[in-house]
Parts: C-alpha cells; sequence; structure tokens
C-alpha cells in the first residue's frame, strides 16, 4: 500500500492481527509511531487516531511515562473474526476472479481451515487422586472447554513425570493435588494448572433439604471432610456435623448409626454399602468452578498464540 493511503482501519486491523498471534503481547508497549508509521506505510497521524481507537475499545491503554500504548488484552473474537471476514472477501473476489469453483474454495478453505486447527491442537491432562474423579472431572472439563481432555492418576504421574511433561502442553488438576503435582513437576511448573472443584448446585440443594440437627459426613480425605463440613454447616449453621473416613469402618458403622442425615461423596458410595444397610441421603458431586473454567481458556489461548508465533518464525527461516 503507498503511503497516504492506509487508513487507520487498515493500522487498527495491523495492530490487532499482531496482538492476537503474540507478536505484542499483554503488557508490552508497542512499537513508537515512526516505526509502526513506517513498517504500515501510513503517516504518524494515522497511526495516532487507530492508537486512540483500541484504547477507546480497552485494547490498547495509554500509561503515563510510556511514549506508545500498552497492550491491555488480547482482542476478543468478535474482532479477529471481523478481520477475517475482510481478508476473506478479498481472496474470494480473487479467486472468482481467477475462475476457481463455489464448491472448490469451499473445500480449500475448509482444508485450510482444518489443518491449521489441528496444528494448534492444545493436549490437556488431568490428574486427580482416584479414577471416579480424573474420569468425571477430565470429562467435565472437555465438555466445557470444547477439547480433549485425557484423564490420569497422580501416581502415574509420579512414575512418568517428564515424558507426560513432554507430550502435553498444559497438566491440570485440583487445587488439593496442585502442590503435589507441582513437585512432581518442578521444570515443568508453567504447564501446571489448578482447578478449584466445588459441590454442584444439586448437592448444595440436598444438603439445604436437610431436615434432622444431626449430620453424618463420609469421605476419603481428612481435608475434604473438613472442608465439607464448613460448605454443610454453612448452609445448616444450627445443626451438628459429625466425619469419618471410608477407610476407618467402625467409625463409619457408629455414625451411621447414630446420625439422622447420612452424607457421603461419590467416591465412597459402594464402600458405604459393603459397610451398612442405609443409603445416603445426600451424595456429593463435585463440578470445576466457572472463574477456573475462564482462566483456563485465557491459558489454551496464550498456549495457541505462542504456537503460532514460533510457526510463523520457523517458517520465515
Amino acid at each position: 500500500m503507498t503511503r497516504g493511503y492506509v487508513t487507520a482501519d487498515d493500522i487498527r486491523h495491523a495492530i490487532i492481527s499482531r496482538i492476537s498471534s503474540g507478536v505484542y503481547p499483554p503488557g508490552a508497549s508497542l512499537p513508537s509511531h515512526r516505526r509502526l508509521a513506517d513498517e504500515l506505510g501510513a503517516n504518524r497521524n494515522t497511526i495516532q487516531k487507530a492508537c486512540r481507537s483500541l484504547v477507546d475499545l480497552g485494547i490498547l491503554e495509554a500509561v503515563p511515562g510510556r511514549r506508545t500504548p500498552v497492550v491491555r488484552r488480547v482482542p476478543e473474537a468478535t474482532g479477529v473474526l471481523e478481520l477475517l471476514r475482510e481478508r476473506t472477501h478479498i481472496a474470494v473476489w480473487d479467486a472468482m476472479a481467477a475462475g476457481v469453483a463455489r464448491e472448490q474454495l469451499l473445500e480449500e478453505f475448509y482444508t485450510v481451515v482444518e489443518a491449521v486447527y489441528a496444528q494448534a491442537e492444545v493436549r490437556i491432562r488431568f490428574f486427580e487422586c482416584n479414577q471416579y474423579d480424573s474420569d468425571m472431572l477430565a470429562e467435565q472439563l472437555a465438555r466445557l472447554l470444547e477439547l480433549p481432555v485425557a484423564a490420569g492418576l497422580l501416581d502415574e504421574l509420579a512414575d512418568n513425570a517428564a515424558t507426560i511433561a513432554h507430550h502435553h502442553d498444559l497438566i491440570v488438576t485440583t487445587f488439593h493435588h496442585l502442590a503435589e503435582v507441582g513437585q512432581a513437576l518442578p521444570h515443568h511448573r508453567t504447564q501446571v494448572i489448578g482447578v478449584d472443584t466445588r459441590p454442584s448446585p444439586a448437592t448444595i440443594l440436598g444438603l439445604a433439604r436437610l431436615t434432622h440437627p444431626r449430620i453424618g459426613l463420609i469421605c476419603t480425605l481428612n481435608e475434604t471432610a473438613q472442608t465439607l463440613r464448613h460448605v454443610i454447616l454453612s448452609y445448616q449453621p444450627d445443626r451438628s456435623v459429625a466425619t469419618a473416613l471410608i477407610d476407618a469402618p467402625d467409625d463409619v458403622r457408629r455414625l451411621a448409626a447414630e446420625c439422622d442425615h447420612l452424607v457421603v461423596t461419590h467416591n465412597c458410595v459402594a464402600d458405604l454399602a459393603a459397610l451398612v444397610d442405609r443409603t445416603a441421603d445426600v451424595v456429593i458431586e463435585f463440578a470445576i468452578d466457572a472463574q477456573s473454567i475462564d482462566y483456563l481458556r485465557d491459558r489454551i489461548a496464550a498456549v495457541r498464540r505462542s504456537d503460532t508465533e514460533f510457526k510463523k518464525r520457523h517458517h520465515a527461516d
């Protein structure tokens, strides 16, 4: 493009593209207006106008003491799609003028999209201490993220930590096991992410409906028992809550005989049935907190931007 014919919209789209691909990461200052003008074939007034519009959108931020704006956040998908539509519009006209058939062009676009997304696939592995939780939470993550998530056990991670880290982009676990996983992967901690799990809405509803004063709680771990005890008391402050661990059969039998209500974590249901002739009033199921999902999406986007930039540099070389 000839200098002077480049519009502020052209510059805005160019800067958005560079931010989205990781050339200008969040927290970084943009190059000087003079340098951008030289790189993009525009005058500095046009650069300044484009930057002001991006500040208004919240993508850039004017910081006192810095001569150029700072990248505040990566543009949302709508901004990237707007840029894609404009570029695709031009490409479609060019293809049509060259005699490319509609079906051939659609097939080519589909092939390119599939190839790029396959290369940018983020490999995620979720680890928990038992198979039920690992399978259930990994499936929940896969559904919410719309990405494959493999399930694994902490014992498996301890035996093959380096190999697992090498073959995965992100290692996910619950906050309860985050320190343990971090210790197993001391050289790969940037890959490790903790997610917060809480009783599901159905579980909370069941707890809130308990009517009698004595509540018995059975879990596998003492830390889980203490956390869930506080949760129950937050909904039933006038009740008494006694706890027992499933690997202490005598305590479980005594609790089941003495309490009015029996609350059990999902992974204890089968063992409880083998110990006492009583079913639980509430079976506690866990769900991953929405904020953890949002943070995971941000980390996945960061992995993709980093991978995209690496491939661009490799291709240029």
